[in-house]
């Protein structure tokens, strides 16, 4: 079959009506069966398990107990009824006490569960209750979304990605992702797509690294990895990839670790992404290279990659799904201010899914979606919203970088979102202060090596840039950067009709206008 024409739209929907259907292993419901209950035993049952605590809501149950952290208590009152046992079954509970009590259990094996994990319990009972009895999406919808097979919901897409992925093809379906083969693509083929997302694909076998989960264990056993909320040895980690019951498995994001200075050896930056203009800040830039590892059902929400940095990122092992929008087009279920400072995605990955998200997200029309296979390269341009899913257990490499032709829009965010920067330590900041010879004083009174992103000062990055820059004979590069940012001011202070949004505001919300009496 022929790669699809850029004139034919494949159909990337799934159905969500078989997704939950999998039956609670304690016989929990979603809230909506309450309403059909009128079994005035059941209710009866419900009030003698839970005592005083009948007349609240589940909802109200679980807030109390979430006060409680005490391991001992929380077993004594799991062990007071089926219900209690029910409500406690919820693993995002017993994830908060091991994050809270790492250093008492990160010596511990892992047991399958964060409760076994945390109550040493092995042989956990099964203590089924009858139908209807509790009805909680609260415990409910955790477990659906733990139970989500991505590899037969985006069945489609897969065998639509593996028929693209046979031959390197521009002219995609609607709203796919075109690949090209490395060799043949140049930075002149670079600057035509740097605004959207491609793939890259060599035809040297051995481009990337053949890693493997069995080959890292074997190299890196007892080296410390960063998993999010935790900091455990690839042992560990192992024994938690192969059995874990999480809604959101924890993902291995790592950049600093021994391990990590040694692998990034084993890999060489495609030459289109090689000329980083963060290279000037040397010592002193960014994190920006990382090891990504994680089960199937874990991945990343929606986000943009930090201070409007592009980003490449290679599947060495496992397939990735990547729904991608454009800087100006928010994701369906996702919230955020006008500035983006704040940004709100209150569910899973999951239940993003579930709950028709990512369906009403293939009916826009600048929405991209693919699957990147292992040694194949995705480019994430500057901006640009997206969200990854393992379809597969996964090992990846990343990195942050800034292309010369995205300067501008790198320079406009540090000018204009200083608040938003993120990864420069104030120790940072004062050594390349010096090493420009800028006359600016810092005086702050903040953990030296703490990251700018958690401090409530703005830094004059966007100033120590513009010097290196110049430092570094970029002054043309520069200047018309700066030409391009004074535009993108212009444009973002006005709106699609020319008139400035501040007056529009002021007019709008206050119904203010000029009058004239004209005789």
């Amino acid at each position: 079959m022929e790669p699809p024409t850029k004139k034919q739209k494949f159909n990337r929907l799934i159905s969500t009506l078989t997704i939950a259907n999998n039956p609670h292993p304690l016989n929990v419901k979603p809230s909506g069966n309450q309403y059909i209950v009128d079994d005035n035993e059941l209710i009866l049952k419900r009030k003698n398990l839970l005592g005083s605590f009948w007349v609240l809501p589940n909802d109200l149950i679980l807030k109390i107990i979430s006060y409680i952290d005490d391991i001992q208590t929380l077993i004594n009152l799991s062990q007071t009824s089926r219900i209690f046992y029910a409500l406690l079954y919820d693993e995002e509970k017993w994830k908060q006490i091991y994050i809270k009590n790492a250093e008492k259990f990160d010596n511990l094996s892992w047991l399958g569960s964060w409760k076994q994990t945390v109550t040493r319990i092995t042989n956990p009972a099964n203590l089924k209750l009858p139908n209807n009895l509790l009805c909680c999406d609260e415990i409910y919808r955790p477990y659906q979304c733990s139970q989500i097979n991505y590899e037969e919901i985006f069945i489609n897409v897969l065998k639509e990605e593996e028929l693209n992925s046979l031959d390197c093809n521009s002219s995609v379906a609607s709203g796919g992702i075109p690949r090209f083969y490395e060799d043949n693509f140049g930075v002149e083929e670079f600057e035509k797509y740097v605004d959207t997302p491609f793939i890259l694909k060599s035809k040297d076998s051995k481009r990337w690294p053949n890693w493997t989960f069995e080959s890292l264990l074997k190299r890196f056993p007892d080296v410390k990895f960063r998993q999010e909320s935790c900091l455990w040895d690839l042992t560990k980690y192992s024994q938690y990839l192969k059995s874990n019951k999480d809604e959101c498995p924890l993902y291995l994001f790592d950049c600093s670790s021994e391990a990590m200075k040694t692998l990034r050896k084993e890999y060489t930056t495609p030459k289109i992404f090689d000329t980083d203009i963060f290279k000037l800040f040397q010592d002193y830039r960014p994190d920006h290279a990382w090891l990504i590892m994680g089960s199937k059902r874990s991945g990343s929400t929606f986000h943009k990659d930090p201070n409007s940095t592009s980003a490449w990122n290679v599947s060495i092992q496992g397939r990735k799904l990547w729904i991608m929008l454009p800087p100006t087009t928010t994701p369906p279920g996702v919230s955020t201010d006008d500035d983006e400072s704040e940004v709100t995605s209150p569910i899973s990955i999951a239940e993003w899914v579930i709950s028709g998200f990512y369906n009403d997200s293939t009916r826009l029309d600048d929405v991209k979606i693919g699957i990147s296979f292992p040694g194949e390269c995705m480019y994430v341009p500057s901006g640009w919203w997206h969200s990854v899913i393992n379809i597969d257990d996964s090992i990846a490499i990343t990195q942050n970088f800034v292309p010369p032709i995205k300067l501008s829009q790198v320079l406009n965010f540090l000018k204009n979102k200083p608040n938003q920067i993120s990864g420069f330590t104030l120790n940072d900041v004062k050594n390349l202060i010096s090493q420009v010879k800028l006359d600016i004083s810092l005086n702050y009174e903040v953990d030296l090596n703490e990251d700018c992103g958690e401090l409530t000062v703005n830094l004059p990055i966007f100033e120590i840039l513009q010097k290196l820059l110049v430092d570094n004979g970029q002054n043309e590069l520069l200047n018309d950067a700066l030409l391009k940012v004074t535009k993108l001011e212009a444009k973002q202070h006005c709106n699609d009709s020319g008139k400035s949004k501040k007056w529009e505001n002021l007019t709008e919300n206050t119904g203010f206008s000029f009058g004239f009496d004209i005789e």
